[in-house]
């Protein structure tokens, strides 16, 4: 199998040189490029085109959120890992909308670090358990600023969750939660393929393009509980 070729996109040297070593003694990952900014990270993307892009939110000129927008449009077949310092909810809120699959601190474990690369490149999201609570906390507040309006004005998107199964709706629990197809079968005692057609289902029915759209979905319109 091709190891995974990560991007590092971040405005300080030696934080990427010091990626660059971690990541570089896993077998299965390859460090292809380096970007400083946003700009530059758009066009290694292009050039590159990593399978994975560990994007700094805060860089000079384009930051990581215009660029992830930008790469999502422009390549869309490199998924993207939020690697930062910040860990307050707008800047999850707002690293998700843009089409970040998976956001990490920068004090995490190695190992975390590269178990997020891999479950983002094989189609997972990862946002930590914690931080998902505290996002599912801004929708609440966020859909109650917009409940009258979407009362009168329903979206497409909208009316198509009734048509979710009993069952989806307990996949789409799992997927907010975090947990991969495996532990996702492991809990509801189906097979891993019954998980992956059901999350295809789901994905179809809301319109959407990956998990993390679905469990931001799932939060902002209070299809499923975190407790």
């Amino acid at each position: 199998m091709s190891p995974i070729r990560v991007l590092i996109a971040d405005d300080h040297a030696l934080l990427r040189e010091g990626l660059r070593r971690i990541l570089e003694l896993e077998p299965t990952l390859e460090v292809v490029g380096e970007a400083s900014n946003g700009e530059e990270a758009l066009q290694k993307a292009k050039e590159l085109m990593p399978h994975v892009i560990l994007m700094d939110i805060r860089m000079p000129g384009m930051g990581g959120l215009e660029a992830t927008r930008a790469i999502r449009e422009q390549v869309p077949s490199t998924d993207i890992i939020a690697l930062t310092i910040h860990d307050g909810d707008e800047y999850v809120v707002e690293m998700v909308n843009a089409g970040a699959k998976g956001y990490v601190l920068k004090n995490v474990e190695p190992a975390t670090l590269v178990e997020a690369i891999h479950r983002v490149h094989e189609g997972e999201s990862f946002i930590p358990s914690d931080l998902m609570v505290r996002v599912f906390r801004e929708f609440q507040r966020m859909s109650a600023a917009r409940k009258e309006v979407s009362e009168e004005h329903p979206t497409r998107s909208e009316s198509q969750e009734d048509r979710l199964t009993a069952r989806e709706l307990e996949v789409l629990h799992h997927i907010v939660l975090g947990q991969t197809n495996k532990e996702i079968a492991a809990s509801l005692y189906i097979s891993e393929k019954t998980v992956k057609n059901h999350v295809t289902n789901i994905l179809r029915k809301l319109g959407l393009s990956d998990r993390t759209q679905a469990a931001v979905y799932a939060l902002r319109h209070n299809l499923v509980r975190t407790e």
